[in-house]
């Protein structure tokens, strides 16, 4: 497939990474000689300096013979013009990042898609739902929704006082029934376990969990953690995800106090905003973290336009008593760093958007989409090929191919879930998530890897 991004900062670069390992030709396309230069010599696909709202500039790109445009500028107006253009010249999915929500609420007459766009992704609204998979049930060590929402991956730490606590995997799933759900991994001690039925789920141990979205109650029941209405969230910011966002939550907590260090925005904010009070302050100030009481505040959430206050934020809250704080940062150099001195989510946009483009838009037929970060284990989508060694058969049935090495956490058939079983059967063309540490890959490709040629 030819494929066109507009646009080389942080989102461009990263499709551009995914996508230039696969079968893709990329062709990118930024103003900037230098960034194109270093993306050169780093990744290998080929780059055109110049802008993206330019037809001379798109048609060097190769855009007459392009199948896929995605525009991720900083700009709206820019990426949508893009989209437009590439409408024009025929090419067949157009994806254009939007910001604003000026452009998709319901009260305005504009048709995005008579503008030549094909999909939308909104980075803001897919920063407040990472948020909100952590605000929904305090306590979650990971957290991610794949297959747009219908799958829910859950972390938690097991403790005694829980239903879950001292029983089997066997067990649990007998608990849990009619619910479909699915425990793909145990980390004790620092060790990750890739467990069997028989394996005994212990306090103490962290559990990974794979479920369609309408099971994440019987999970919170299996956790005896039921749902209640937090007492309070402060939200430190000076951006529209931190508008949003307290937007969101207001019907989940008796009381949101959002933080701003503009004044002007925060009076923007101010007004469109019915139960949160608004203060203007800087929550980089110890002196603001105690005027707001944030010692045991359930939640503190650093979402301001500065990822390096967001981060400062959170460690200051955390160390004067915040539960739970979550940064929203553009910048992943040392995010190990400050997970262990505090930090306990760090939400990345850049990362978030790219993600959402190469799941739910591009569906590459094998892409990571998830480090677990307290075990060397990621979640991966394949594709199964025609007569691959894993289809066609239960999958008790090969227990001797996959070898404790490989598990297969969910399938995706004709827009159905389906949470595997020893009686499962992989069908060609099922899209399955797999949980393996990274030396298996090798293995987990071999697996979905058609026998023969798959016609055209």
């Amino acid at each position: 497939m030819n494929i066109i991004i507009v646009g080389g900062g942080s989102v461009g670069y990263s499709l551009a990474e995914h996508l230039g390992t696969s079968t893709h030709h990329i062709n990118l396309i930024d103003s900037d000689p230098e960034l194109c230069n270093r993306i050169n010599t780093k990744l290998d696909v080929f780059t055109v300096t110049g802008s993206g709202t330019n037809p001379v500039v798109l048609e060097k790109a190769n855009i007459k013979n392009a199948h896929m445009l995605i525009a991720v500028t900083p700009s709206d107006d820019a990426n949508l013009l893009c989209c437009n253009f590439a409408k024009q010249y025929g090419v067949n999915k157009r994806i254009a990042r939007i910001k604003s929500t000026d452009y998709t609420n319901n009260t305005t007459p504009i048709s995005l898609q008579r503008l030549g766009v094909t999909h939308v992704i909104e980075p803001e609204k897919e920063i407040v739902s990472s948020i909100m998979q952590y605000v929904e049930l305090p306590g979650f060590s990971e957290s991610a929704n794949f297959q747009s929402d219908n799958v829910y991956l859950r972390g938690y730490k097991i403790s005694a006082d829980m239903d879950i606590a001292n029983k089997t995997l066997l067990e649990v799933t007998e608990i849990a029934a009619p619910a479909q759900l699915l425990i793909v991994l145990i980390i004790r001690e620092g060790r990750s376990i890739m467990p069997s039925g028989s394996e005994r789920i212990l306090p103490d141990d962290e559990i990974i969990a794979i479920m369609p979205s309408e099971s994440i109650e019987t999970f919170r029941k299996l956790l005896n953690r039921h749902e209640t209405k937090l007492k309070k969230i402060i939200i430190s910011g000076d951006s529209l995800t931190a508008i949003h966002l307290a937007e969101v939550l207001e019907p989940l907590a008796e009381r949101i106090i959002l933080v701003d260090p503009n004044e002007r925005h925060g009076r923007e904010a101010a007004s469109l905003l019915n139960k949160t009070e608004v203060l203007h302050g800087d929550c980089t100030s110890v002196e603001m973290l105690q005027e707001v009481h944030v010692k045991d505040t359930p939640f503190f959430i650093a979402a301001g336009v500065d990822s390096e206050d967001n981060i400062m934020a959170c460690l200051l809250a955390k160390a004067e008593g915040a539960r739970e704080v979550v940064a929203v940062t553009t910048n992943e150099r040392h995010s190990n760093l400050f997970q262990s001195l505090g930090v306990n989510h760090i939400i990345n946009p850049r990362k978030i958007t790219a993600q959402k483009i190469i799941e739910n838009v591009i569906k590459l037929p094998i892409s990571t989409l998830l480090s677990i970060k307290n075990a060397d284990v990621e979640v991966s989508r394949f594709i199964a090929g025609k007569n691959c060694p894993i289809s066609n058969k239960p999958l008790h049935s090969i227990t001797s191919l996959i070898r404790k090495s490989v598990i297969i956490g969910a399938l995706f058939r004709n827009d159905t879930v389906i949470i595997p079983s020893g009686q499962t059967v992989i069908q060609e063309n099922d899209e399955v998530l797999v949980i393996c540490p990274p030396k298996n890959l090798k293995l987990a490709r071999k697996l979905f890897k058609s026998r023969m040629p798959i016609e055209v």
